[in-house]
């Protein structure tokens, strides 16, 4: 589908405040029965007439609180509907979408744009532990940002740039993150703690690998400095193929993300990539389900 039909097709779901409501009931309480957030009771719960404050029946608690209470969108200014157009476009644009961009398309300034993509961000930063990755795995890295200068070094000890550090279970899940640097003390433990022992690794010759076979992994090498990119099943090339679109969203929209927000940049990758497979509103569905773990204000973002 095209950009406007998605987009039709979103406003056709979502034409109101009340609908948003409604969805976003369905995806943080199971079946959309009320949870109070102070004490968790779900017994008593009494709505207001105005549909959307409810007070709690417990009672050593009967406080009052809302669908919002102790979520992302908590003392807000926005409407629900801006959030979930902002979540909608940032999840299923491809390479992403500048602060710019979105800040024509909700009506807001810039500032505002670029605290309410990085908040979707650090939401998705934070989520809960995937499942070990196992099988094969691909391990590497690349380097992303900073200004580049003519004739510096590129890839592996290159200056100014920040190293990213992935692994990638075939026809699994992908995970990434920016590291300090490529050593062994470095990458070991992250592989250590994502990879199940017993799973066969993928990697080039980077020495920073050779002694994953001392870990109960069994681990297979290509030699890039030697042009060996394939040998049979072994080669790094799907997450060679996951950094091409990393830095194309980064070349097109991000240009050099900063180190300090980098992370979270990888982050929304990280799930862009993980649910490749899932339509757009389903992705979106994804995204609204993190909203009710973490409470956010502009200060978390910027430290």
């Amino acid at each position: 589908m095209k950009q406007n039909d998605d987009l039709y097709a979103f406003f056709q779901k979502f034409p109101d405040e009340k609908s948003c409501r409604t969805y976003l009931e369905t995806m943080l309480w199971r079946g959309g029965k009320p949870v109070c957030p102070h004490c968790k009771n779900t017994q008593k719960i009494y709505r207001h007439k105005n549909g959307k404050l409810f007070t709690c029946g417990d009672k050593e608690c009967g406080k009052q609180f809302q669908i919002t209470t102790n979520t992302i969108y908590q003392n807000s200014n926005l409407p629900l509907q801006k959030w979930f157009l902002a979540f909608y476009l940032l999840s299923t644009n491809k390479k992403g979408m500048s602060s710019i961009q979105l800040s024509k398309a909700l009506g807001i300034t810039q500032k505002s744009a670029w605290y309410l993509a990085h908040k979707m961000r650090y939401m998705l930063m934070t989520k809960t532990m995937q499942k070990p990755l196992s099988r094969i795995v691909e391990v590497d890295e690349t380097y992303v940002g900073g200004r580049g200068r003519r004739g510096s070094k590129r890839g592996r000890g290159s200056q100014n740039k920040t190293p990213v550090f992935g692994m990638l279970q075939r026809g699994g899940e992908l995970i990434i993150m920016p590291v300090a640097d490529t050593k062994r003390a470095t990458l070991e433990p992250l592989i250590f703690k994502n990879v199940n022992q017993g799973s066969k690794i993928m990697s080039d010759e980077w020495w920073a690998y050779r002694h994953l076979k001392r870990k109960n992994y069994r681990h297979e090498t290509v030699n890039h400095g030697s042009k060996e990119y394939v040998r049979g099943n072994v080669h790094v090339n799907s997450l060679e193929g996951a950094w091409s679109l990393l830095k194309r969203s980064f070349r097109g929209i991000y240009h050099r993300p900063s180190r300090e927000h980098l992370d979270k940049y990888c982050a929304e990758f990280q799930f862009k990539y993980n649910t490749r497979h899932l339509n757009e509103l389903q992705r979106f569905g994804s995204v609204v389900a993190k909203s009710s773990k973490i409470r956010l204000r502009n200060k978390n973002i910027v430290k």
